[in-house]
């Protein structure tokens, strides 16, 4: 036909050349007014605006959105362990805690949420930092998943540009005047909040949103101001015309505590305690091979959850506990199960060397009695133990290695970093588990600055059991403070006048100038500035120190006041005494919280409310007071020291405190 009608067939062709021009012209239009990803319809459209790998804001800044209008949403970026500059020299992809997320009713605040679609710089040194306000974001890459922020990494500044937000999320509120990147469509943008703050102490955890789980932040992090990340030196930038990554490695400094002057509160505390059991990827990471003591953890961890209801034990009074039955089940198994093998090795005058008089008495206490050849929990073969007991003393440590008015601690916490290598390399134990599975008793100051990096994954019994040094729930535990002085007879004088022979409404008396609150407290009420408060600073020194013991039990209620640290040995001697203790130390975590109901026997008054002490006290009916200090003398047992240990005395206690602890982490 081609041959027999030339003419005809150029016509046919003409009009399918034709119809094609026509589809294609069509397919144009309709690219022109119907919504698709930026990707394809900027190719054709000329009023989007294609989003590149190095943007990292499409509008203006804050200023330009003063009219409460609001804002596109921005996500915040999460960083993988192997991947992001925030990992440790180990390589090890450590899981994290959320002690920084607490609960309140104060400012709502912009939360991190670690997406399923994550970014990640490029891999950098330890301890290195998130993109700085200095720094663009990178841009999201789908399909990755969220990875926990490591320790003592500092997260981006609140000035940071933040990453584009991605696609079919909602994203977190953003802070008025900040500058946030244009949403991409199918984003739902959230409520802008009003002079939102970063998180803090006292801040409010934003409630999870659909289908996310919100990546948790590691302990001490802190928040660099934009001054501090200018003064860094960027240590790596992505090549080629991309935009700088800035890194840096952050000066590390002892004592080092988390930003804010929020206060935890003592129902705060048991929210984040039961908010890290049940993430025990929080607390600690899989061991590298599993062992019988491990499925033996396990299987104590069903038996206590599903523990039978018992609160009719006549040694066990119930309102005291948390939950009686949970408690007693597992006292029960550890009793019946755990095994601990401690460690023969180190230099005699820190390991094994105890203090059995003093304030620091605790630590010497537990390692005398661990030591002692009759210990049924103790083990030579560290193939059964389930825990493994690191046995110096910090209070050896100081005086022994400490350089007088060096103001350093470096020497101390290098030789227990050499301690943990001998063991590490000599056993197998310690890297099995990353040291999970160890513990140590400290009641020294400068324990949780002298531990907190080298046993990171370890159970620390601390007496500065201070949430804004670093303080785990569900990993750490409190250390009770006491002040034993006789070791031959640690019950001597115990006891006090029954109530109705308590005519001092409230005591104090300790060194005036031990830290800044108790110059506050004296000078509200010092000096006999009302006769129903018997504050002093150091009161005379008589024989067997009579002034201060009769004070004690004489008065109704003992005021605790912090000294340097939160903790203080008047805590237990005011149980010992049978005066109910009044706590004024702001997140001070108090003695075997995993354990006891302390607002049951106990007050706490936040430091701030020091000027309506009295009116406090007062405000309280008699019934109640009777009802602690009956209270009080109950669970005295529990913070007694024995020459030979008791059942639910204060070893007991906290070995079963790290025992717990190490039961509700466990996972293989």
């Amino acid at each position: 036909m081609r041959h027999e009608f030339p003419w005809l067939w150029k016509q046919v062709e003409s009009k399918r050349l034709l119809l094609l021009l026509g589809l294609t012209f069509a397919l144009i239009v309709t690219f022109q007014f119907v919504e698709l990803p930026y990707d394809i319809s900027s190719l054709f459209s000329s009023t989007k605006i294609p989003i590149s790998r190095n943007s990292t804001s499409l509008i203006g800044d804050g200023k330009n959105h003063q009219d409460g209008s609001n804002l596109p949403p921005a996500m915040a970026p999460s960083f993988s362990p192997k991947n992001s500059s925030l990992t440790d020299s180990g390589g090890d992809d450590e899981e994290v805690e959320v002690d920084q997320i607490f609960d309140t009713t104060r400012n709502a605040t912009s939360p991190a949420i670690s997406p399923s679609t994550a970014t990640f710089p490029p891999p950098g040194k330890e301890n290195a930092t998130a993109p700085a306000s200095s720094a663009e974001a990178p841009a999201a890459l789908p399909g990755l998943q969220p990875s926990p922020v490591k320790e003592n990494a500092t997260a981006p500044a609140p000035s940071a540009k933040p990453p584009p937000a991605l696609p079919v999320l909602n994203p977190s509120p953003v802070k008025e005047n900040a500058t946030a990147p244009a949403a991409l469509p199918g984003v739902q943008p959230s409520p802008v909040k009003e002079n939102a703050t970063e998180p803090g102490p006292s801040a409010k955890p934003p409630a999870a949103l659909p289908g996310l789980n919100p990546s948790p932040v590691k302990e001490n992090a802190t928040m660099p101001t934009p001054s501090q990340v200018q003064e860094r030196n960027p240590t790596k930038k992505d090549g080629g015309g991309a935009s700088p990554v800035v890194r840096f490695v952050p000066d590390v400094k002892e004592n080092l505590k988390m930003p804010g002057s929020g206060v935890m509160s003592i129902s705060d505390m048991s929210k984040q305690l039961s908010l890290n059991r049940v993430s025990q990827k929080r607390l600690a990471k899989k061991p590298k091979w599993v062992t019988k003591p491990d499925l033996e953890l396990l299987q104590a961890k069903y038996e206590i959850e599903n523990a039978p209801i018992d609160d009719k034990d006549p040694l066990l009074y119930a309102p005291l506990y948390r939950n009686v039955s949970t408690f007693k089940r597992s006292y029960e198994l550890m009793e019946k199960m755990l095994k601990v093998y401690v460690y023969k090795e180190g230099d005699k005058r820190i390991m094994h060397n105890p203090i059995l008089r003093g304030i620091y008495a605790s630590e010497g206490w537990f390692m005398k009695v661990m030591d002692s050849n009759n210990n049924r929990f103790v083990t030579k073969d560290p193939s059964k133990a389930h825990l493994f007991y690191l046995p110096f003393s910090s209070r050896m440590l100081e005086v022994t290695l400490y350089v007088q008015d060096s103001h350093s601690h470096r020497n101390l916490i290098k030789f227990l970093k050499d301690y943990i290598d001998f063991i590490s390399v000599q056993y197998p134990f310690w890297n099995r588990t990353s040291g999970a599975d160890h513990f140590l008793a400290a009641c020294h100051d400068w324990a949780p600055s002298e531990t907190r990096k080298h046993f990171a994954k370890s159970i620390r019994a601390l007496c500065n059991s201070d949430v804004k040094e670093g303080f785990v729930f569900g990993r750490d535990t409190s250390l009770p403070e006491t002040f034993v002085r006789d070791p031959k007879k640690p019950l001597s004088n115990i006891g006090g006048k029954s109530a109705s022979q308590r005519p001092i409404l409230a005591f104090f008396a300790g060194k005036p100038d031990h830290g800044y609150l108790r110059p506050i407290l004296l000078s509200y009420w010092g000096n006999n500035k009302d006769p129903d408060l018997k504050i002093f600073g150091k009161l005379p020194r008589t024989k067997g120190n009579k002034n201060y013991l009769q004070f004690m039990k004489t008065s109704k209620y003992c005021i605790c006041a912090k000294g340097f640290e939160v903790n203080s040995p008047r805590v237990v001697e005011a149980i010992f005494y049978d005066c109910v203790p009044v706590i004024i130390s702001d997140n001070f975590v108090p003695p075997f919280f995993e354990v006891l109901d302390w607002e049951s026997f106990a007050l706490f008054i936040p430091e701030k409310d020091i000027p309506n002490l009295k009116k406090i006290l007062m405000a309280i009916p008699k019934r109640r007071y009777l009802q602690m200090q009956m209270r009080v003398k109950r669970v005295q047992k529990h913070f007694l020291w024995h020459v030979k240990p008791e059942k639910y005395d204060m070893f007991h206690m906290i070995l079963h405190s790290v025992w717990l602890n190490r039961v509700f982490q466990i996972s293989v």
